[in-house]
Order: C-alpha cells, then sequence, then structure tokens
C-alpha cells in the first residue's frame, strides 16, 4: 500500500484508511483471513513495517522469487469473523 517511490506521499494516512476499508469490507463479507504480498528488498522495509503495525504477520518468504536477492513477502491477517 505504501509508495517506496514516493515518499512525499507517505504517513498521511491514506494506505491505512485503504487498508481498514479492505479489511472491513471482508470482514463484513465473511472473509476470514488477508493475504498481502511486496518485495524483501531493503528499500521495502517501511512498506512491510507498514503491515506489520496494521496486525499483519509474516507468513512466507519465497527466496529469489522476484529476481536474484529479491524475496516475495507474504504477510498475513486474521480478519474478525471467527
Amino acid at each position: 500500500m505504501t509508495n517506496s517511490l514516493q515518499p512525499g506521499r507517505q504517513s498521511q494516512g491514506r494506505g491505512s484508511a485503504l487498508m481498514g476499508h479492505v479489511e472491513r469490507t471482508l470482514s463484513d463479507q465473511g472473509q476470514r483471513l488477508l493475504l498481502v504480498e511486496t518485495s524483501g528488498l531493503d528499500t521495502f522495509e517501511r512498506t512491510r513495517g507498514f503491515y506489520r503495525r496494521r496486525g499483519y504477520e509474516e507468513e512466507a518468504r519465497i527466496r529469489d522469487y522476484y529476481r536474484s536477492g529479491d524475496d516475495k513477502v507474504v504477510f498475513r491477517r486474521a480478519l474478525g469473523h471467527p
């Protein structure tokens, strides 16, 4: 959700508002889990931190997925319904 290419647009609450809407909508529809993915590169640490702060946990890491040295990191969050 956060855009590492446009740092001036970060930390304004837009990503959190959008993710909150998506999470509520999916929960209201009875969905149990939400998975998101991002890069494992150092330049995406801020993005990974965003997901962690929203309660996502790293579920999987696929080494060299995008290219050598660039892992795919999958985060998981349980939604409101059991």
